[in-house]
């Protein structure tokens, strides 16, 4: 974990006015000496002499500490000074140099071995489980003492997976975090992916991702979309915060978890310019996809029957001439490669520049950002703008002063090339261009070719313009009393505009001219302020405890407004701007959005640790909510944990040495979510013309407000162990726990009288409960060679505890609309997961019909389908998720491979649905959709006659356990010595390549990327620092 420049100075000072007064060392001279470095004296004493600075950053390290050890003790020693210089003398050849610092691998030199003098030593981080500190958000709290459970990620961990995409590398690095698993998106780079943090324990509720963490950014909170464009060279530290214990203090924001990302903060140095750059070549991923050739696919046709007229003979002679047509033309040659066309090789390139310095009371920090992202589908890209300043004063190392300003700019475009599914059902023996060039528009069973639409004028931009201010302060009063606060500004605009071309099909059976072509243009303005002030006292007593205790108050606002407009009628693609429309839709009007919360909330947390062996601590939190009604705009959220840190114990003595940390805890708390728009209280009204009065015109209800709507609130216990020994060599951590939601947030149908089909109630209750585990350790560990080994995984177990009238109107509506949705919709029960699989157990297909057999609740057999016999087949979550890894490091050379597996996970393999037993004769297919087919009574087959192009019914013949294994990353970097960087007035200098998404193994072939097809490729990484 990276420290505090702030803290290690001061630290580094302390030390140094400690050592001054200590016969046993003293503070680095590196003055001139008449004596050679190395030169032996008349006493016969070497110099030793050099610098020690951050591998990774090239940062000189202060207070590093220096010492010569014989036989095991500390015979002399100094610390680096403000630089990172040391000087020290030592007599004879009997000792080693020992290089430590605190969060930093020892460093040995010795003598006859190594260089001694003028000798740069470049220490290594720390990199384990286990780290010192844990951020809050609010204020940090020391690891040995914190009975929560947090995983801890530093930033050097997040670029070894992937040197863009943190989203991506915290789900990688984070036992218990889920990357919700979309597959139609692929590899979007206009998708902002989600994350799940210990299961779902809310149901969508009006299109919000009410199960994502709330995500803080230096103390103030992001959206996911923030977190998404964050430049991931600016992360120094992220703590996820898991149970009550650790979460409390944001009380209603805390239920699903809480991410806590903190900067790299400035040190004390001379004027530093730090340089990354990322260059990122992607392939698409076709081999999920195994369309027929044109040969195969004329034979399919043939064989379903659409070559065949039914005894009509003029019907036949036309039929059985196309065929021959068509024939000729595969027989010649022609066998279009659809699946190419939207696709291509991208490169996307990121640079960051970091220009930072200052001195012991004023430092200052410049940094800018651009990013061209392109994925690999034709014509799309995200490109971010970035610009940040900020400047720390301190007065009398007492009182901090620090303001952040940035403003963040993005412009996205989605390829107008459309859906890769509809490249997918193209006939690979039709042309895809005509002889001049333009698209083929005649094509075979009147389909419509998507090149045609992408050869068009029609479009989809996005983008936001996003501007911070953060200002921080900081005072210590003493060495027991510290006072904290924190303000943050934020105002955004987004825009979107969406053109769809007068020439496109999706007007083609439309005559009228002036409806032909659409603009729609969207445009949104929000302003947030949030502030906190947080008090802290610590106070160590003579019986060895140590009471620690915080309060503080914070307050959030946040306004957001939207309008819309859309239009119909362009004369061409050119006349684009809506301005130039010749119309409205019809029963359509310009229409927009309004939404403004607050809340306000005060907490207080103590900390109790007597002798560093036992350890307890508590916090209380109100927060209100404008978002409620007057009956429960308060709510209370509490946590209380306990800790035993049984390696400090008497019995332990004897084999102590041995262990580093061996500590239980447990916690219990809770926790609290707002997972609903705005005004949900409050009865909402919208005027209509078309309610005429006498006195004016009249309204209907958008909303009946609920005045006793009350929080969700998760129920949080949590039992953990940290264990580390052999000098950190070997660290497990292991963590419990069950979490009980109640007061679950649903949409309740309404009777129609009110005006209105649904408001928003209290409703159900679920339960998630699951173990997650980390274990690393280091096979072989010196300065100059590592190799560590490392796995982490979970496994949730999800249920709905109590359901209600509104789940049940759910099944209900599903039940009712099974036959129009692809994929099998939920039904919701007790006792079961709210992602389980239900569908109708299948008996196969009848040898002597052809017809598929269905088995009904009693056992009973029937050829009739009743979706009401629905039963459960499994879990779409997987029943345990992980990852596993391995590091080597050699002089510099570093190489990381992190592989992920899923196991266990039910899907409903919709591939086999529509491309192999359902599919249409007029598309393309599967290659498997030749496979296992019946033909005559008696045949045993495991689909039905080819000629049957109905979809078949959702019954558990298409329902499969997947199990994969992907090689996610291999990372291969260097860090140059001194003696290549050093001519280019260089101060540190790193390389690397990062392979992504190598390899993939799965137990199901499945078509992914429907909408957008995944990639595979690599990044190149270079980081300077002058």
């Amino acid at each position: 974990m990276k420290k505090n420049p702030i803290g290690q100075t001061l630290a580094g000072w302390l030390m140094t006015g400690c050592l001054l007064v200590t016969p046993a060392y003293a503070v680095a001279d590196t003055s001139d000496s008449p004596i050679a470095a190395g030169e032996i004296q008349n006493d016969q004493k070497t110099r030793i002499s050099g610098t020690v600075t951050d591998n990774q950053t090239g940062e000189p390290l202060i207070g590093v500490s220096i010492s010569i050890v014989r036989n095991g003790k500390v015979d002399d020693g100094v610390i680096t000074d403000i630089d990172g210089n040391f000087s020290i003398q030592a007599s004879g050849n009997d000792y080693e140099v020992q290089i430590s610092y605190i969060g930093y691998q020892m460093h040995v030199l010795k003598p006859g071995r190594d260089k001694l003098d003028n000798v740069h030593v470049r220490l290594r981080e720390e990199s384990n489980s286990l780290n010192d500190v844990v951020v809050t958000g609010f204020f940090n709290k020391n690891k040995n003492s914190f009975t929560g459970s947090v995983t801890q990620i530093n930033g050097a961990d997040l670029k070894q997976v992937s040197g863009v995409n943190i989203v991506s590398a915290i789900a990688a690095l984070t036992p218990g975090m889920a990357m919700v698993q979309n597959t139609a998106q692929g590899s979007n780079p206009n998708h902002v992916p989600e994350l799940v943090l210990r299961g779902m324990t809310s149901f969508s509720n009006s299109g919000q991702d009410v199960n994502q963490p709330t995500i803080i950014l230096d103390g103030t909170e992001i959206t996911m979309q923030d977190l998404y464009d964050l430049d991931i060279n600016e992360v120094e530290t992220i703590n996820v915060l898991k149970d009550a214990s650790a979460t409390a203090l944001y009380g209603s924001k805390a239920a699903n978890g809480v991410i806590v990302i903190t900067r790299k903060p400035l040190a004390e140095s001379t004027l530093r310019v730090q340089y990354n750059f990322t260059g990122n070549l992607q392939t698409p991923i076709l081999s999920d996809y195994d369309v027929l050739n044109a040969a195969d696919k004329l034979r399919y046709e043939q064989m379903a029957g659409l070559y065949d007229a039914g005894g009509n003979i003029e019907e036949q002679y036309k039929l059985d001439e196309l065929y021959n047509q068509r024939y000729k033309a595969v027989m010649a040659g022609q066998n279009s490669d659809w699946l190419s066309q939207p696709a291509r090789t991208s490169f996307s390139h990121d640079h960051s520049l970091r220009v930072y310095g200052g001195a012991q009371n004023l430092r200052y920090e410049l940094t800018g950002r651009f990013a061209d992202t392109k994925g690999v589908m034709k014509e799309d890209y995200r490109k971010r703008y970035n610009l940040g300043f900020k400047l720390d004063y301190f007065i009398n190392n007492a009182i901090q002063i620090s303001n952040r300003t940035t403003y963040a700019e993005i412009k996205a475009q989605n390829t107008p090339y459309g859906t890769f599914a509809e490249y997918v059902l193209m006939n690979p023996y039709e042309r895809m261009y005509n002889e001049d060039g333009t698209p083929n528009t005649d094509l075979a069973w009147d389909l419509d070719n998507p090149l045609y639409e992408a050869s068009l004028g029609s479009y989809s931009r996005n983008g936001t313009n996003t501007f911070t201010n953060v200002t921080d302060f900081r005072w210590d009063i003493n060495s027991q009393f510290r006072v904290t606060g924190h303000f943050n500004i934020t105002s955004e605009t987004g825009w979107s505009d969406i053109f769809v071309s007068p020439k496109s099909r999706t007007f083609k059976h439309e005559t009228d001219l002036t409806k032909k072509g659409s603009s729609t243009q969207i445009d949104s303005k929000s302003t947030s302020y949030n502030g906190n002030i947080v008090a802290t006292f610590n106070k160590f007593f003579e019986d060895e405890s140590l009471v620690s205790a915080n309060a503080g108050w914070e307050i959030n606002h946040s306004e957001l407004s939207s309008k819309t407009m859309q239009a119909l009628g362009f004369f061409n693609d050119q006349n684009s701007y809506i301005g130039n429309a010749a119309g409205y839709p019809t029963n359509s009007k310009p229409y927009g959005d309004l939404a403004e919360s607050s809340d306000v909330g005060v907490f207080v947390t103590g900390n109790y640790s007597w002798r560093n062996r036992y350890f307890a601590d508590a916090t209380w939190r109100v927060t209100g909510s404008s978002q409620f009604g007057a009956n429960n705009r308060y709510g209370h959220f509490w946590s209380g944990g306990v800790g035993w840190n049984i390696l400090n114990e008497p019995f332990m003595k004897n084999i102590k040495k041995h262990f580093d940390l061996f500590k239980v805890r447990a916690s219990a708390g809770y926790t609290g979510k707002v997972s609903f728009s705005p005004f949900q209280a409050m009865t909402m009204y919208q005027y209509s013309n078309e309610y005429e009065y006498k006195n004016g015109i009249g309204a209907i209800p958008l909303t009946i407000g609920n005045v006793d709507l009350a929080w969700e609130r998760t129920m949080n216990y949590n039992v953990g162990l940290d264990f580390s020994m052999f000098n950190k060599r070997l660290n497990i951590v292991v963590d419990a726990y069950i979490r009980n939601t109640t007061d679950l947030l649903l949409d309740k149908a309404k009777a129609p009288s009110t005006g209105v089909t649904t408001a928003t109630s209290n409703l159900g209750e679920m339960q998630n409960k699951g173990v997650e585990i980390q274990v690393d350790g280091y096979i072989f560990r010196n300065s100059e060679f590592s190799w560590k080994l490392g796995t982490m995984g979970y496994f949730n177990r999800n249920k709905i505890t109590k359901i209600n009238k509104a789940l049940e109107e759910i099944n209900k509506e599903n039940q009712e609309n099974a036959g129009t949705s692809l994929a099998p919709l939920p039904q919701y029960a007790e006792g079961e997961s709210t992602t389980a699989l239900k569908l109708v157990r299948s008996a196969g297909i009848d040898p002597a019909t052809g017809k598929e057999v269905y088995i009904k609740r009693d056992g009973t057999l029937t050829f009739d389908y009743d979706p009401t016999d629905r039963v459960l087949i499994g879990d779409t979550e997987p029943k345990y998720t992980g990852t596993f890894n391995t590091h080597v490091y050699w002089k510099g050379f570093s190489l990381y491979a992190l592989f992920n597996f899923r196991l266990g996970a039910w899907i409903y393999n919709t591939t086999r649905i529509t491309k192999v037993e359902g599919s249409d004769p007029m598309q393309n297919a599967d290659q498997r959709v030749f496979d296992d087919r019946w033909k005559q009574p008696g045949d045993i087959a495991f689909y039905k006659n080819i000629a049957d192009s109905s979809r078949p019914n959702q019954t558990d013949r298409f329902a499969e356990e997947e199990n994969t294994l992907t090689l996610g990353t291999l990372n291969l970097s260097y860090e140059f010595p001194e003696k290549l960087y050093k001519p280019l007035h260089l101060r540190n200098l790193r390389a690397g390549i990062n392979f992504t998404d190598i390899l993939r193994l799965s137990s199901v072939k499945i078509e992914r990327g429907t909408s957008y097809l995944y990639s595979q490729g690599f990044e190149i990484n270079v980081s300077a620092t002058f």
